[in-house]
């Protein structure tokens, strides 16, 4: 059977498959390599204290300097003359330039199609753990957001907070300021009403609308271990419209009866077209017009781990079952342009032994 060395260039921070496999968080790109029994991870002098202290069990660190030179290409010329090998797999997304030279310097480069390391996709309980930690910081958000909107006040189309008109910029960096102080990150919060909150990854801005639905979505990741949480909620300051009304308890009704779905053996397509149903049952139907998109034209939901978003995937083209050991989100919506947008996410952890458990605590309710 031909070998071949398994290389990974990225950083700790950014590269999920390099923090998995090495355990190592760097701001910095540095190099893992995997031959047959051997792990190793190439570091600067800058890193490679903390790189050592850091590893995992059975992953050797070694100091670039001592290891080929800082040139990567010199490096990797050094990790084959090691092993005795001249054939590399690498991720889909390697560096193509580096490829190149790997090529002319007589190397082999061969892209793996599939995930690197599939074993990602289940988590152990410790990981779904590290994955509530995050969560509950998003919940800490959210209800900072509730106790200002339950302070706020109604003055025609708008939302006001100590004599001011309250902003999505305002409300995002009170949710954010209080995920930092629960010591996570972060990234990319959404506060969005009106017409906005009908363009599902619209991070909203400007004046927060009154009588109108505010979708809220919430991802912090934590510094720590790495893994993401993800929490979004919808709610209304005033008095909601009939159609509002109704399509909250839509999603409300489609994510409560899919959460029951979150079991080994069960198809995320099928799951998916489960939540689907129920929101065609109530006369939501999907499709486009000169406005834009309607109804509900996302995935129902996505695994969460050391990526905001990975496998496995709650959605029509999802053709695997699952099997235990899955963290997904389970998030219908429902998105009209001419009121704005209803989603409602939890978080749902189908053990190794099959059991599901919701990792969200936070209340639904839609009028403050």
């Amino acid at each position: 059977m031909k070998k071949f060395i398994r290389l990974l260039i990225g950083s700790g921070e950014n590269c999920a498959d390099i923090r998995y496999i090495t355990g190592i968080s760097t701001p910095d790109d540095f190099i893992f390599f995997e031959y047959r029994d051997r792990q190793c991870a190439v570091l600067s002098p800058l890193e490679i204290d903390r790189g050592r202290a850091a590893a995992k069990a059975g992953v050797e660190t070694v100091c670039d300097i001592d290891f080929g030179g800082r040139s990567r290409i010199a490096i990797i010329t050094r990790i084959a003359e090691e092993c005795r090998c001249k054939d590399f797999v690498v991720p889909a997304d390697f560096p193509f330039g580096l490829a190149e030279k790997m090529r002319a310097a007589g190397f082999s480069v061969t892209a793996e199609e599939n995930t690197f390391f599939p074993q990602r996709e289940f988590k152990t309980p410790a990981e779904a753990d590290a994955v509530t930690a995050a969560q509950r910081a998003a919940e800490a958000g959210l209800a900072r957001a509730v106790d200002i909107l339950r302070k706020s006040t109604v003055s025609g189309n708008f939302i006001h907070y100590n004599g001011n008109v309250l902003t999505s910029e305002f409300l995002r960096a009170e949710i954010d300021s209080e995920i930092l102080h629960h010591n996570m990150l972060p990234a990319g919060t959404i506060c969005a009403s009106g017409a906005q909150g009908a363009q599902p990854h619209n991070a909203g801005s400007g004046p927060l609308k009154a009588n109108s639905p505010i979708v809220m979505d919430i991802f912090p990741r934590s510094p720590e271990t790495g893994y993401w949480g993800d929490l979004t909620r919808t709610v209304v300051k005033g008095k909601a419209l009939p159609i509002v009304r109704k399509a909250y308890d839509a999603v409300l009704e489609a994510r409560e009866y899919t959460k029951k779905l979150i079991k080994p053996g069960m198809y995320g397509a099928a799951i998916h077209c489960a939540a689907e149903a129920i929101l065609e049952k109530h006369h939501f139907y999907t499709g486009s017009n000169e406005q834009g998109q309607f109804g509900f034209f996302h995935g129902l939901g996505h695994g969460v781990g050391l990526e905001i978003h990975e496998m496995p995937r709650l959605s029509p083209k999802a053709r695997t079952a699952l099997k235990g050991g899955e963290v997904v989100t389970v998030e219908p919506g429902l998105y009209y342009p001419e009121w704005g947008g209803i989603r409602l996410e939890d978080l749902v952890y189908l053990s190794p032994e099959g059991k599901t458990v919701c990792l969200t605590q936070a209340p639904d309710f839609l009028e403050l």
